[in-house]
C-alpha cells in the first residue's frame, strides 16, 4: 500500500514557503493570498475525502491508532506553529476577515483549516487520539476565558455554601494556573483539559443540588473523591481537617472509631473511572486509606502501651473537674464501701477506688477530699454515720419509679446486711 503523508503540503507551506514569502513581500498582494487561500481549502478537502478511504484499507487497529495519533501531533504542532503569529483573540473569531490582504489574515485562514481538519479526527476517531497531546492554542485560550468567568461565580457559590478560603483557593488553583502564561508557550494535554472541564461541571451540579445546605462541605469532599482530585494541596487540606476533628474525640476509642469509620466511607466510595488531576501521582482514595490506615496503627499501639488508658491530652481535658456532692467526708467513705462490700464495685485495688473518688469528687465543706482522709473513714466504724448513709438510700429508693417500698427493702437489705 502507497505511504499517506497527509499534512506534507502544509507542512513545506508553513515550515519553508511562508517564511521566504514574507521575506521577500512585505505583505501578500491580493493574487497571491487569494490564490493560497484555495489551495489551502482544496487540499483541506481532499484530506477528508482521502483519509477515511486510507483507514479503511489499513484494517489493522494498530496501524489506524498510530496513524491518529501521529496526524493529531502534527496538526497540532503545525497549528501552533501559526499561533505563534497570531493574537490570542484571533484564535477564537469563527469568520476569518479577509478585507485585508496581511500575513496574519492568512496564516489565520490556514489555522482555521487545520482546525476543521482536527475536529474531524476528534469526532470520527475519539478513541484513538493520544489524549497526552498538548491541545492547540486556540483550546486552551478558549478554556482559559470560560474559566475565568466561571472561577468568580464558583467562589461565590462555595462561599455561601460555608467553605473555608484555603479550600475555596485549593480548588481555584488549577483554573487559575491555566491563566499564567501566554497561548504560545501553553503545555495543556487533552486529558487535562477533559480533567478540569469535568471538575468545573461537576462543582456547579453540586452547587445547584447542595448549596447553601448544611452537609454542602462533606457532599464537597465526596466529589473531589469521586472525580480523583489528586492534588497534594488538598490532601494537605484534608489530612489536616480530619486531625483537628480528631481533637473533639478525648479518648482514643472514639478516636479509633472515627478513623475506621472514614476509614470504611472511603475504601467504599465510588470513583469516576480513568479520572485523575494528576496521572504522575497515587489516586487520591488510596493515599487516603493509606494515611488513614498508619494513623489507626498507631493509636492502637499508644493504646495497647498505656493499657487503654487515658492520653496525656485526654488527662488536661478533666484537669479541675469534679463531682459536686452534699456528702460528707465520713458518709463517702462509707458509701464506697458498702459497694465495694457489697461487689457492686468491682475493681480489687481499693487505694485506687480512694484515689481516685478523692481526686473527682466533693464533700459538702471541701473541694478538695484528702485521700488519707478518705482512706480513714472508709475503715472506720461510726453508726451515726451508718445511720445518715441509710436515710441517703432510703430518699434514693423513694424516688424510684419501680415499686420505691419493695426497692428500698431491697437496697437495704442488700447492703446493710
Amino acid at each position: 500500500m502507497q505511504q499517506f503523508y497527509p499534512l506534507s503540503f502544509f507542512e513545506k507551506l508553513i515550515q519553508v514557503d511562508l517564511p521566504q514569502m514574507a521575506h521577500i513581500q512585505k505583505q501578500p498582494d491580493e493574487e497571491l493570498f487569494t490564490q493560497l487561500v484555495t489551495k489551502v481549502a482544496n487540499e483541506k478537502n481532499n484530506i477528508l475525502e482521502r483519509i477515511g478511504r486510507y483507514l479503511y484499507e489499513l484494517r489493522k487497529e494498530k496501524q489506524v491508532g498510530w496513524f491518529i495519533q501521529h496526524s493529531q501531533q502534527h496538526l497540532v504542532n503545525l497549528m501552533n506553529q501559526l499561533a505563534a503569529h497570531l493574537p490570542a483573540d484571533s484564535l477564537l473569531q469563527v469568520h476569518v476577515p479577509c478585507l485585508e490582504y496581511t500575513w496574519p489574515n492568512l496564516y489565520q485562514v490556514i489555522y482555521h483549516n487545520l482546525g476543521e481538519l482536527l475536529s474531524y479526527i476528534e469526532q470520527k476517531f475519539e478513541r484513538y487520539l493520544d489524549i497526552d497531546c498538548c491541545v492547540p492554542a486556540s483550546y486552551q485560550v478558549k478554556a482559559r476565558l470560560k474559566f475565568q468567568q466561571d472561577i468568580a461565580l464558583l467562589n461565590e457559590g462555595l462561599v455561601v455554601s460555608g467553605v473555608d478560603e484555603q479550600l475555596q483557593s485549593i480548588i481555584g488553583m488549577p483554573f487559575l494556573e491555566l491563566s499564567k502564561g501566554n497561548h504560545i508557550n501553553s503545555r495543556l494535554t487533552y486529558r487535562q483539559l477533559h480533567y478540569l472541564t469535568e471538575m468545573n461541571k461537576r462543582l456547579f451540579q453540586l452547587l445547584d443540588a447542595s448549596g447553601g445546605s448544611d452537609h454542602f462541605p462533606e457532599k464537597l469532599h465526596e466529589l473531589l473523591l469521586f472525580i480523583n482530585f489528586n492534588s497534594i494541596h488538598y490532601f494537605e487540606y484534608w489530612r489536616n481537617m480530619i486531625t483537628t476533628a480528631l481533637t473533639n474525640h478525648h479518648t482514643i476509642r472514639e478516636k479509633l472509631e472515627r478513623l475506621m469509620y472514614l476509614q470504611k466511607e472511603i475504601s467504599q466510595a465510588v470513583l469516576k473511572p480513568a479520572l485523575a488531576f494528576n496521572t504522575m501521582r497515587p489516586l487520591l482514595q488510596n493515599k487516603m486509606q493509606a494515611w488513614l490506615a498508619e494513623e489507626i496503627t498507631y493509636y492502637k499501639e499508644v493504646s495497647t502501651a498505656n493499657g487503654g488508658a487515658y492520653l496525656p491530652d485526654e488527662l488536661i481535658r478533666w484537669k479541675g473537674f469534679k463531682i459536686q456532692t452534699i456528702f460528707s467526708v465520713p458518709q463517702l467513705g462509707h458509701i464506697l464501701k458498702l459497694l465495694l462490700d457489697s461487689g457492686l464495685y468491682l475493681n480489687k485495688n481499693r487505694s485506687e477506688v480512694l484515689e481516685f473518688f478523692s481526686y473527682f469528687f466533693t464533700s459538702v465543706k471541701q473541694d478538695s477530699v484528702s485521700p488519707g482522709s478518705l482512706r480513714t473513714n472508709f475503715y472506720k466504724d461510726n453508726a451515726a454515720v451508718s445511720r445518715s448513709v441509710q436515710d441517703i438510700l432510703m430518699q434514693l429508693a423513694n424516688l424510684s419509679h419501680k415499686g420505691p417500698g419493695m426497692v428500698a427493702f431491697l437496697v437495704m437489705n442488700y447492703l446493710l446486711q
